[in-house]
This record gives C-alpha cells, structure tokens and sequence, in this order.
C-alpha cells in the first residue's frame, strides 16, 4: 500500500536519488539544468528554506520503507500586487517525481491529490505547477487532473 507522508530525515539518500532521477529527465529537454551529479543534499536544504518561508511541505510516496517518489507544496506563494496583477496567495508544486520504475501506478496521481488537500485545508483557491514544455508527458497527466495552461513562457535561442 502506498502512502503519502512527509519528509523525514531518514528519507535523504532516498530523496537525493528521486531528485538526481528528475534532473536526469529534465536535462535532457533544456539544457540548462545542472548536471545530475551536482544534485545532492545541497538542493534538499534549498527546498527546506523555501518551505520554511512559504508554509511548505516536502512529501513522499512511501511503499512498504521506499520512497517512491516526491512533491513539494508550498501553499503560501505570493503574488504583492506590486506589478499588473492584484495581490493574492496560492500553493505551488515546486518539483513532482515518481520514480522511473514505478510510474503508471498512480503515483503521481496520489501525490497531486494530496497537493490539493494541503492547499485546500491552507484556504488556497488556485493551485499551480510548471512543466517543461517538451514533457508530454507529465502535462498530459496535469490537464487529466484538472490543471490548464496559465501561463506560456516561450523563449527564442539567440545563437
């Protein structure tokens, strides 16, 4: 039975993996990633302090004591009104992964769904989560559950 738990620190190796198999997936569609090798616990410190300041929460998929995969959920980023938009908070889903070998169990599914009950419970009405636009995958699964584009960054090389 798979559960979605938060971090504990028992969980780093496991976690440093899951998040050098996401680098691995994401470098290969832009190319200005860090190399896989640079991921280490450097990065969960980074997500700690961002979960620190905007009441976040790294969570795993657990089976049986291994982590299947991973999502972090801050549920308090803010939009200042200082520019064209009005002032207001959302959650944001910094990085999602399901480990390669157990994808299409409905993982990522479950650690979505526990996204949106965070978010929810923290008063949020809009929940969002960013994708590489070359990642079919992962935005086919998104708009499956009720996620649409918001937002198109679009960029040009100039070399």
């Amino acid at each position: 039975m798979i559960e979605i738990r938060e971090y504990r620190e028992s969980d780093e190796a496991s976690l440093v993996a899951l998040i050098r198999e996401l680098q691995a997936s994401e470098v290969v569609l832009y190319e200005r990633m860090k190399p896989v090798a640079q991921m280490g616990v450097w990065y969960i410190d980074l997500l700690k302090k961002k979960c620190a300041e905007d009441e976040g929460v790294i969570l795993i998929a657990d089976e049986d004591g291994a982590a299947l995969g991973y999502a972090v959920l801050l549920t308090r980023s803010v939009e200042d009104g200082t520019g064209d938009e009005v002032a207001y908070d959302y959650a944001y889903i910094v990085d999602l992964v399901v480990a390669k070998d157990a994808r299409r169990r409905g993982i990522g599914k479950l650690l979505l769904a526990d996204c949106e009950e965070r978010a929810r419970t923290a008063g949020r009405d809009d929940l969002r989560i960013t994708v590489l636009a070359a990642n079919q995958g992962a935005h086919d699964l998104y708009r499956a559950l009720g996620f649409d584009d918001l937002l198109i960054n679009m960029r040009k090389a100039l070399t």
